[in-house]
């Protein structure tokens, strides 16, 4: 198994080291693990800066690549903040930097970070919130094609005040219409198993979600923990690669160099 979203000190909401990470996916018998740390431009709260060193970054991943050669496949990614008006900024921070694999993620809204309070003081229904978590998703996922899968794809759900009040038939038009975008563009989705540590009733994304991808022709689904620390990685893969298997996916994704790779279930 590969985890393919997960976080070290290079994000600014995770103090785990890059060895720590890759020593406990050695442990817990997973075949390799994407970093995918934060580079969020303009992200709403001043208190956060979800930027980091090119080099740096890339040198220390090519350090513990070497110091366990054989025992891990380790790649390096980013997981990309997406926001309509940073589209551009997102293009040229790309265009020089060489990884082998980017999620493009929503988490503000409006140029607000959905993760405060403020977010939802402007906002004075949950859908109201969801509408709007949409129309970005739609703006950027048309918009803004230099990324390989969509993170978390009902991320929103995390932030509103009733996570039940996301239902995928009141949203299923919104939801189709950003599906179906990805896949004309040949971009993929994640299945996030960070939403049952949320305290969330699912995945990331609902079931329903999951098997409309399918259904409109999506074969790219990659499977990450979204882990902040080592103690939950590859969480709750089994149960995910049993999902996919029912709905009739017969492989899961993994990157490299951008390239997609299938690995069979």
């Amino acid at each position: 198994m590969y985890d393919f979203h997960i976080h070290s000190h290079f994000s600014s909401d995770s103090s785990a080291s890059t060895l720590s990470m890759a020593r406990k996916g050695k442990d817990i018998g997973l075949s390799g693990i994407c970093f995918t740390d934060h580079i969020d431009l303009d992200y709403a709260n001043p208190q956060a800066s979800f930027d980091f060193s090119y080099s740096d970054y890339i040198n220390e991943i090519n350090s513990i690549k070497t110091s366990l050669s054989g025992d891990l496949e380790i790649y390096a990614g980013i997981e990309l903040g997406l926001q309509p008006h940073t589209i551009a900024d997102n293009e040229a921070l790309i265009k020089d930097r060489s990884y082998d694999f980017i999620i493009g993620s929503i988490h503000c809204v409006n140029k607000s970070d959905m993760y405060l309070e403020p977010f939802l003081e402007s906002m004075p229904t949950d859908n109201e919130a969801i509408m709007s978590y949409f129309r970005e998703l739609q703006v950027c996922v048309d918009g803004f094609r230099n990324f390989d899968v969509l993170g978390h794809f009902d991320g929103i759900r995390r932030y509103i005040r009733d996570s039940e009040s996301f239902s995928y038939e009141l949203y299923r038009e919104q939801i189709q219409n950003a599906l179906q975008s990805l896949i004309n563009s040949h971009k993929g989705i994640e299945l996030n198993t960070s939403g049952l540590r949320y305290g969330l009733s699912s995945f990331h994304p609902l079931p329903e979600i999951l098997r409309l991808y399918k259904q409109l022709g999506g074969e790219i689904v990659t499977i990450g923990s979204d882990s902040h620390t080592p103690d939950t990685l590859g969480y709750k893969f089994k149960e995910a690669l049993e999902m996919l298997s029912v709905m009739g996916f017969k492989y899961y994704t993994i990157f490299k160099n951008r390239k997609p790779v299938f690995i069979k279930i």
